[in-house]
């Protein structure tokens, strides 16, 4: 009985090290078989020191601690997510991109990271980047905020038909949200659409 134990527990010891070095490992980019597990815990101080700063709004301090807790461990999808988001807020639009495609190259379906991804090109009026970047989102998880962010990039590419199909579709999600704009968003492509066959 005891040799069973102990044999069951080898095994799943060495599948659980083995599951943790699978280079397809998910949970936003933590031990994707590469670096260490204490190199990741020691990064996750700074890193959430850094989303408490961003929060009080110091956006300097947090892009630091970002920088700070990616040189410890390299390889975690959500600390590229946020520095890119806090490099954005400074208006520091390359810096930013470079990082959310940092950490869509360690999880290629992190949802988030496309979605910021492409509201970065959109401020830089690059909007056939932002609707590649929101298609890529609603491919990978169709959800409020994919279909709204999708059917606006359209409206602001004069595509209303189009846009009106996805915002539509963002108003029929169960889903609830404090940042609901898709009525504003229709109610803009009815008004642009008129202005525009005048």
């Amino acid at each position: 009985m005891r040799i069973t134990c102990l044999m069951s527990m080898a095994l799943l010891t060495i599948w659980f090290t083995g599951a943790l070095g699978a280079a397809d490992a998910d949970s936003h980019g933590k031990f994707p078989g590469k670096g260490s597990i204490d190199a990741y815990s020691r990064s996750l101080h700074p890193g959430n020191k850094a989303v408490e700063l961003a929060k009080q709004g110091d956006i300097q301090g947090a892009i630091k601690l970002d920088s700070e807790s990616i040189s410890i461990y390299p390889y975690d999808s959500v600390t590229y997510h946020n520095l890119g988001n806090h490099l954005a807020k400074l208006g520091k639009f390359d810096e930013a991109r470079k990082a959310q495609e940092q950490a869509i190259a360690l999880e290629p379906n992190y949802v988030g990271a496309w979605i910021r991804l492409g509201r970065t090109y959109e401020k830089q009026h690059k909007l056939t980047d932002a609707e590649r970047c929101y298609r890529r989102a609603n491919d990978i998880e169709s959800s409020y905020e994919t279909l709204e962010d999708l059917g606006d990039i359209l409206r602001q590419q004069g595509r209303f038909a189009e846009a009106r199909k996805w915002l539509l579709r963002a108003k029929a999600c169960p889903e609830e949200s404090q940042y609901r704009y898709a009525d504003k968003y229709l109610e803009l492509c009815r008004q642009q659409s008129k202005e525009a066959s005048d």
